[in-house]
């Protein structure tokens, strides 16, 4: 009687859940196609095979299954796939208790759902242009979003709206609702992410840059579409995200001057929601950016940019300079040492003639040709023109209208030896600080490419770009051009020999 009993229970249990219980824990043989013939296919990071046509395996646990395809010289690509068919399995829920109508419904697990059968990649390929021998060494400039509130969308989309495109059923969402929290770190770290990945930056050799050798990406994210996509499938709520961005690149050289610019529009590939929703917003945001940079780096123009030069200057005609009395201690060496103000910000300078020439960095007033103070130890201010420069040295010649009692005199050859010591002389930091005299040694001589600086301990920061390097005698040995900075760095400053200046600004003093 009792085993009577327990049959009679069980059947009409067994058959109100055909699919849950007869429908595998895993669906077999859902096929990935692809774009290409030795494309790798992954679902949730497990290796699938490769291929046109990848037979892969997907658990049934209502779960959105994520997917990378990997093409050899090709971005990644990425789709998502879930679980939206009822497994035909279901039928047999209605044998023979269908007639009841409700055991059907009962049927409600995820592992009575499939997954359709085939799901395709349909984005194109985009190819990966890495660098080569003949191409430039790039680097991040700056990053921004500069987004106005019109063009940030955060919308909820149904997945049959967004396959159909009717974007007249995006639901917009309150972008306080949800956390998107965006800096530019996220930006400058995915964007450096990239080029260090496609082999564009040189992460063993940061520190001599030319304009030969090296160039800087600066990019702006002006638009920015977040679109969270869900469907209720397998009696579940199913979503995952893509994003569109509109990015404005430009290619920069050394000294921040804009090359070329150029706006793209681009979307991410598909992104499974997991529970960590500002993480999937970045993966989307950086797939969207590598995107929009591979296209950028393929630009023609873009191309021909990169190649690196032949590290010559133009040759110009002798510019003669009026000769006066030279500096010939500290006390005087400091006085014959300027402030170089611009827009940006300052840098100092070096008084080389009697009439009015000064020596700064051209990196200094690169981005200000137009808007050039200098400003003498007194405080007296006077504007200046930028006469010539010469970018590969990262030298710069201005005058002012005035006539300097003291000036230092230029030497033809090299004044110094690793070990000496020396001065510098410049406005670190502040204006306020103008005249800073700093002490130190010669530490080193470098050279890198076309790259020659003199290495000195002594404490030197972004203002004293521009200002002289001097003996104790007050001669002039260099031109201060750049320091190491970081955390525990310190004693690692660069100048520009002296020796170089009249042959690379062509000038004679007389």
């Amino acid at each position: 009687m009792k085993k009577i009993l327990v049959l009679l229970i069980a059947v009409p249990l067994l058959f109100n859940n055909c699919a849950s219980i007869l429908n595998g824990k895993v669906q077999k043989n859902v096929t990935v196609r692809t774009k290409n013939a030795k494309s790798k296919v992954y679902v949730d990071d497990d290796s699938q095979g490769s291929g046109r046509a990848v037979k892969s395996k997907m658990s049934r646990d209502a779960a959105v299954r994520q997917i990378k395809i990997e093409t050899e010289g090709y971005k990644d690509q990425y789709i998502v796939h879930y679980q939206n068919q009822k497994s035909p399995l279901y039928i047999m829920s209605w044998v023979p208790f269908g007639i009841l109508l409700y055991p059907p419904f009962l049927d409600i697990s995820p592992k009575s759902f499939n997954y359709k059968k085939e799901i395709s990649v349909r984005e194109k390929l985009i190819p990966i242009k890495e660098k080569d021998a003949e191409d430039k060494y790039l680097f991040v400039s700056n990053t921004a979003f500069d987004i106005d509130e019109d063009d940030l969308k955060i919308r909820k989309i149904k997945h049959r709206s967004l396959k159909k495109n009717k974007k007249n059923k995006f639901k917009d969402i309150d972008s306080n609702s949800e956390s998107v929290n965006f800096d530019n770190s996220i930006f400058t770290d995915a964007l450096n992410e990239i080029l260090v990945n496609y082999k564009y930056t040189d992460t063993t050799n940061t520190i001599f840059k030319s304009k030969t050798n090296s160039a800087y990406l600066s990019a702006t994210v002006k638009k920015l579409d977040l679109q969270h996509v869900y469907q209720f499938a397998a009696r579940h709520y199913m979503s995952f995200l893509k994003s569109e961005l509109e990015i404005e690149w430009d290619f920069q050289d050394i000294y921040g001057q804009s090359l070329y610019k150029r706006k793209y529009k681009t979307t991410s590939g598909e992104f499974s929601y997991d529970h960590n929703g500002q993480e999937t917003i970045i993966l989307s945001v950086k797939d969207a950016i590598s995107s929009s940079f591979l296209k950028f780096i393929a630009d023609s123009k873009v191309k021909a940019l990169l190649k690196k030069g032949q590290g010559t200057e133009k040759k110009q005609d002798v510019l003669e300079l009026q000769k006066g009395d030279l500096v010939s201690s500290l006390s005087e060496a400091i006085e014959s040492s300027v402030t170089v103000k611009v827009k940006e910000g300052h840098g100092s300078g070096l008084k080389i003639s009697q009439n009015g020439y000064i020596i700064t960095n051209f990196h200094v007033v690169a981005k200000s040709k137009e808007d050039i103070t200098v400003i003498f130890k007194d405080g007296t201010e006077m504007t200046a023109e930028l006469v010539r420069q010469n970018e590969q040295l990262d030298l710069a010649l201005l005058k002012v209208n005035s006539t300097f009692n003291k000036h230092f005199n230029i030497p033809s050859t090299k004044n110094y030896s690793v070990g000496d010591d020396i001065f510098a002389v410049g406005t670190p930091k502040t204006i306020e600080l103008g005249q800073t005299l700093s002490k130190g040694i010669i530490s080193g001589e470098r050279t890198n490419t076309e790259v020659q600086l003199i290495q000195t301990d002594a404490s030197v920061n972004g203002g004293n770009s521009g200002g002289p390097l001097i003996n104790k005698d007050g001669q002039l040995l260099g031109v201060v051009n750049s320091k190491l900075s970081g955390f525990g760095i310190e004693g690692l400053g660069f100048a520009i020999p002296a020796e170089l200046i009249l042959d690379g600004l062509s000038i004679q003093v007389k």
